[in-house]
């Protein structure tokens, strides 16, 4: 007796009834993943504010700050030699010194681990291991709280082991540069305004996932990279392209953490105190006085690829979230 199978249109019809269903699905398991990346980098987040209460409760309330009250922060300067103890806190700190070396100290004094300071949404950033540097530390060196930073100043010039390659979030930044600017800086408390914002995903500026802030081409014959503006018929913030935004979520926006150590995701960064945009800072000492002057920031504050134009936030008000690059020099 002749076996029942299919016929070669039927065979044509249940793999296209396939296809059919892979088209829908995917794009839905795809939203999941990066749904369920953004929770794990929010987790990551709370995390670390925790840990950062846990910091101030230990020094009087004052967050990681490395370096010395002379150090200043830019964006390729670093604690020179990551395994130096003139890079702890105390004593003689060096006069350049990175953002992650103040989130290591969590690392160092909190038991946080590296791993924390990944968000896998962030391409190309991974967990600091020993393993990746022992080649070029002292036998003494066996532990990953031995060290100061997530990478050194000269292996930022070689290429390997920088610190933005090894960090995805961003921090408030308590360094001043008075050689800039008269500016003071203002560093945030456990006691600060519980509306400030602390820490967030990595600041879209110093992004090589968002290259044209990078390469200082931000509206300049990409039509991809349109700039946020000021929409003056409706009175508000405008970013059609959502270029204001971390590329860690695919430009829907960031999580961010608040004093009172609680995070969201925004869907735009003006969510400092008086809906201040967190990627900028101001550039005098006269508080901005519209809307549009707080929605989009006065200015960037310090140059994008060796911070010799930083200039410091001056008041509670004024949120500055700044990362290292996750650039290749």
């Amino acid at each position: 007796m002749r076996r029942k199978c299919f016929t070669l249109v039927e065979l044509l019809v249940v793999i296209g009834i396939i296809a059919v269903l892979m088209g829908i699905l995917l794009p839905a398991l795809s939203a999941v993943r990066r749904t369920a990346q953004r929770v794990v980098c929010g987790s990551n987040l709370a995390g670390i504010g925790k840990a950062l209460l846990l910091y101030g409760n230990e020094y009087g309330g004052d967050y990681p700050r490395a370096g010395g009250a002379g150090s200043r922060w830019g964006s390729v300067g670093s604690i020179p030699d990551w395994t130096d103890q003139t890079g702890k806190q105390y004593g003689n700190p060096p006069a350049s010194v990175t953002i992650t070396s103040s989130l290591y100290l969590l690392v160092k004094f909190v038991d946080v681990t590296p791993g924390q300071f990944v968000c896998k949404g962030d391409a190309g950033v991974r967990e600091l291991k020993l393993s990746d540097v022992t080649g070029g530390l002292p036998a003494a060196i066996d532990d990953v709280t031995d060290v100061w930073d997530f990478g050194s100043q000269t292996a930022y010039r070689t290429g390997t082991f920088y610190p933005g390659q090894y960090n995805s979030y961003a921090y408030h930044c308590p360094y001043d540069n008075t050689k800039i600017s008269p500016v003071a800086s203002f560093p945030l408390r456990s006691d600060s305004n519980p509306a400030s914002p602390v820490c967030a995903d990595r600041n879209p500026y110093w992004d090589r996932n968002a290259t044209v802030y990078l390469e200082g081409k931000l509206c300049a014959g990409d039509p991809g990279e349109d700039a946020p503006l000021w929409d003056t018929a409706n009175n508000c913030y405008k970013d059609d392209r959502k270029t204001g935004n971390t590329a860690a979520h695919q430009r829907d926006g960031q999580n961010v953490l608040f004093n009172d150590t609680h995070v969201r995701f925004e869907t735009h960064p003006n969510v400092g105190v008086s809906k201040d945009n967190i990627w900028k800072c101001w550039a005098s000492t006269t508080p901005p006085t519209t809307n549009k002057d707080w929605e989009l920031g006065q200015t960037m504050c310090g140059d994008q690829k060796d911070g010799t134009t930083y200039v410091a936030p001056y008041s509670e008000t004024d949120a500055f979230l700044v990362s290292e690059t996750n650039k290749r020099p």
